[in-house]
Formats: structure tokens, sequence, C-alpha cells
């Protein structure tokens, strides 16, 4: 499925030789089967995706044996079936607990299947062999990051010790975190525990380590922070407070997005909404240490959904969709104070897409926080008026051909109706085709006035709809595109390097 092995490293090697020097990436938080994999359903806000760690740098230090890689090279991945759980996206589905699902293995499935054990064995291997160096270093590692590392490896083992993933079907001392039975608990899983924070540590070390290959070439990470968490959740299950939750714990409203254009019923993601008073009331503490664990990870952050700092929809939990709500403000200028009081700069790139962007942007120039830009947006009805248009960007942008929400741009093409393609046409005063469409608006992107310029690597590539990342809504059916190894070739690095110097952004 990808990794922090070699693969990563020759992917940083590309963006030199190409005269990149941002990398962006996806949430890095764990996955979970029940929620479609999606990164931006995450089980913590904190935790790094264990999945991610390469097998063969374990291997090189000793913690596996190349058996153990040829065992796991050759063995096949059946059908898995996993408990759904809550959705957390959706245009119209009510969130129910579903049944059991089986599924085809995906690369995340295997990944999910074959690797955990491994993992675990090299933890275990770690703990029984490491020099006193190395557990110095463990345990340094572990009073870092005690201040979420502890209660996430509670919740993960008490899922797999209780045998249900879903907290809130946890016996009742459990779910509301009886002080003498966590206790009893924490001894009980002492070496569970230990197990799971090694896993952290070797994915933070393995992380740590690619950053520095990066920076050595003058490559910067830029991050992602989805906005809300979900309700299965350690962050939700330790801090039950911090959301608008009844008694029994169960969500009193969610969040999502109203009726638009696009969507008659709007979307009911189902995340649980924050209870902005108590933050507030604790001075953002959760927050703030939130984004400082953000900062030590990534140079840049990209902060999802930033319109829910300042108003979000929110929507009763006993809705089914997403089209019975209201706006709530959100205490913004007390959240962006905090935030200044705690750092000399933020960092971040604000996700300000939507209906309601225009809303966010006097609090974005005033704060001097750059939005985003997507020139697939650009084509509309409003074109001459429109933020995404070429022509009115501005420098403290980020400007992307498209997003991991978006189709890629040979297939946002194939599917534009005649009026979008006459106005393409016109803007760049000659016939727009599919052979010719890809390098066009990688053009448009990186001649923009913006500071910063992204692009998909499928558009890179000039892949077509099959190669898109996510389709909102769609659940498993998303996040399964992988890049493939052979498809970096020197061609592809000379020619964005070559467009990347013309538009004096080399």
């Amino acid at each position: 499925m990808g990794d922090l092995g070699p693969e990563a490293y020759q992917f940083a090697d590309f963006l030199e030789a190409a005269g990149q020097t941002f990398w962006q990436i996806l949430p890095l938080t764990p996955l979970d089967p029940g929620s479609g994999f999606s990164p931006y359903s995450s089980p913590s806000a904190f935790a790094g995706n264990v999945l991610l760690i390469s097998l063969e740098k374990l291997a090189e230090e000793g913690l596996l044996t190349a058996d153990d890689l040829a065992v796991f090279n050759e063995q096949p991945v059946q059908d898995v079936t996993i408990t759904e759980l809550p959705s957390n996206t959706g245009e119209s589905e009510p969130a129910v607990l579903a049944g059991p699902l089986t599924l085809a293995p995906s690369t995340l499935h295997a990944a999910w299947i074959k690797k955990r054990p491994l993992l675990k064995q090299a933890a275990e291997t770690f703990l029984r062999d490491a020099s006193a160096a190395q557990r110095n270093d463990y345990e340094r590692f572990c009073a870092w990051q005690s201040h979420w590392l502890d209660e996430y490896a509670l919740f993960t083992a008490l899922q797999d010790s209780t045998g249900e993933p879903f907290w809130l079907r946890w016996p009742d001392e459990l779910m509301r975190r009886d002080p003498a039975v966590l206790a009893q608990q924490t001894e009980l899983l002492r070496h569970d525990l230990e197990v799971i924070k090694v896993q952290q540590y070797f994915f933070l070390r393995q992380w740590n380590e690619l950053i520095a290959y990066c920076y050595n070439k003058r490559i910067h990470l830029i991050g992602d922070i989805p906005i809300y968490v979900q309700l299965n959740s350690a962050d939700v299950w330790s801090n039950p407070t911090l959301f608008k939750l009844d008694e029994n714990f169960q969500p009193l409203y969610v969040a999502g997005a109203p009726p638009d254009y696009f969507s008659e019923y709007g979307q009911r993601w189902g995340n649980p909404i924050y209870d902005w008073a108590e933050h507030e009331r604790t001075g953002f503490s959760w927050w703030l240490r939130r984004i400082r664990h953000q900062q030590s990870l990534y140079g840049l952050t990209r902060l999802d959904h930033f319109l829910g700092f300042y108003e979000y929809w929110e929507i009763p939990a006993s809705e089914p969709t997403a089209k019975i709500g209201e706006w709530v403000k959100a205490p913004f200028e007390s959240f962006m104070r905090a935030m200044y009081r705690q750092f000399v700069q933020l960092p971040i790139i604000a996700e300000d897409l939507g209906a309601k962007a225009a809303d966010i942007q006097p609090q974005l120039r005033h704060y001097a926080i750059p939005g985003m830009r997507v020139v697939q947006f650009g084509f509309g009805d409003d074109q001459p008026t429109s933020s995404y248009a070429p022509h009115n960007h501005t420098e403290n942008m980020v400007v992307y051909s498209g997003t991991h929400d978006n189709n890629t741009t040979l297939g946002w093409f194939r599917e534009a109706d005649a009026d979008l393609r006459e106005r393409l046409n016109d803007y760049l005063g000659f016939t727009v085709t599919e052979e010719n469409v890809v390098d066009q608006m990688i053009r448009l992107t990186m001649r923009s006035v913006a500071r910063l310029a992204i692009l998909p690597i499928q558009d890179v590539l000039d892949l077509d709809e099959t190669h898109r990342m996510n389709t909102p809504g769609a659940g498993g059916r998303s996040w399964q595109w992988r890049l493939q190894p052979d498809q970096l070739t020197v061609e592809v690095a000379e020619r964005l390097l070559k467009l990347t110097r013309l538009t004096g952004r080399g």
C-alpha cells in the first residue's frame, strides 16, 4: 500500500529531480476499516498510521528477518469480514451501525490483515532485545508524547481485549472511564500497551528519518488536519466533555454540510460536534496540543474545513440526512487569539472551499492565512469574477489544479458540459481537447501569482478518472489508488522541471 521505506525516498528523489520544493500528503493518522479506511476518519487525532511503517527498515535493524518478509510477500489474502462503524461520510446516509461487511481485499485491507502481526512481532522483539540506548530513546519518546500516547494505547488495547472495536459497546465501567477499573486494566494490559507504544515509536522514528532526507534536498512537507474527529476515537472516549454528547455519550449533533447545487440532501459526515464553549473555557488546550503536535511533523499544515472554526453546520443526530440543521457560530476570535499567544506564527493553509467560502475571507485576510484556489473551479457561470479563475488569484494563496476530493483533471474535462468547455476554450484562446487539457490546466496553475502551486501527482502523470483518489460519499470505494513505482520516469521529471523553471518557481 506504500510506506515510509525505499519508495518514499525514491519519490523524494523524483521531487528533487523535478525541481519541486513541497510535498503535500493526506493525514498520517491511523486508518479504521470500519470507516472505509478514510484518512479523514481516524481513531486518533495524534497517533501515526502504523501501516505506513516500512518492514524493510525494521528488517535492517534486525527486528524482522528475511524469512518474515518472504512470508509476508507470498501470503495470499482472502476476502475479509469487518464491522462497519457509524458512517462519518456520505450525502444521505443515516449514522447507524451496520452488520458484518465482507469485502474483496484491496491494498488497504491486505495491509491491515498481513502487516499488523509482523509489526507486533517487531515490537515484541524490540522490547526484548533493545539496547540501553535504544530503551532510553524509546522512553524519551513515551514521555514526550504522553499527552496522547497513554490514552491512545489504552483505547487500542481495550478494543482488542474486549473484542469490540466500538467503545460505546464496551462494559459501562470502561465506557464511563471508572478510574479504578481503568487502573486495573492498565496493569493487566501492560505488555499490550508497550507493544502499541513501540509501534508508534517505530512510526515517528521512520517519519523523522524521511523528513530529514527531504529537508536535505530542500523539500518541505505539507500535512493535513481534519477539523473533526471520529466518534469511535481515543479523543472522544478520553475527552467526552469537549463534544456535544448526551449522558450516554451519543452525539446530540453531528457535522456536515447543507444541501447545495451538488447534493439535494447535503452531506451528513456524522462526526460529533465540538462543544466550543468548553474548548474556550479550557483555553483551547486540546487544540493547542494538536497544532503543536502537527508542527512537529510538518513544515506547513492544511487545516481541513477551515470555515468550521468560524461557523459550522449543526445537524441533529436524529436526522438521517443533512437537510435539517442550522449554522452556528464558533468562537473564532478567541480561538485565533489563543493560537497566536502560543505560536509566533501559524504555518497553516486554510481549506476555504465550498458554498460559504466568501464568509471566511475577511478573517483569512486579517490573519494573513493563505486559502486554497482550485483551478478546476474557475470555469463556471461566474468565471469573470470567480476567485478560482487564475486572473483573480492573489499572492497569499495556494493554487491547485485539483485536490484529492476532485476528479483528476482529465476526468473533470471528460465529464464537463458543453458550456464549461466553451468557457475554457475562450479563456485559453484555442480548442481544448483530451490530449492537451491536463497540460494547459497545469500551466494555468503554475502561472498563477499565488505563492505556492500544488499539482496532484495524477495530473502530473496525465491520468484519467479511474485514478481518482476520493469521491465524497463513496466510503470504502475511495482511497484505493496507489502510485506505481514505474510511473515516475526521467521524462516526467524533466518535463515538470522545465515548466517549473519557465514559470519562475524553480
